[in-house]
């Protein structure tokens, strides 16, 4: 389940290429309180529009708390064809990597 999984280092690098869209699948109230700069807040709770949010073109690049929401949501993407990763650590370890 964690093949599909990017480092905060190299979602930077990804960044500066663009083509990359970084989704935090937290409730709205934990985004709201703090996620890395440049995410788009697509809720996980809305499962029946979650998917049509998204093209199939591109990186995704799911992010939660920790990374373990981002790995299912990833896994269940990539079964869909979406070009998904999982930001490993979550908001969490962008917050540590920050200090």
């Amino acid at each position: 389940m964690y093949r599909y999984v990017i480092t905060l280092g190299e979602l930077k690098k990804l960044q500066t290429k663009g083509n990359v869209r970084l989704v935090d699948v937290r409730e709205p109230e934990s985004y709201t309180k703090g996620h890395i700069p440049g995410a788009e807040s697509v809720p996980y709770s809305e499962e029946q529009t979650f998917l049509e949010k998204f093209q199939k073109t591109g990186v995704i690049v799911v992010c939660c708390d920790r990374g373990n929401l981002s790995a299912k949501v990833t896994l269940r993407m990539r079964k869909g064809g979406y070009p998904a990763y999982s930001l490993a650590g979550g908001y969490e370890g962008y917050k540590r990597f920050q200090k």
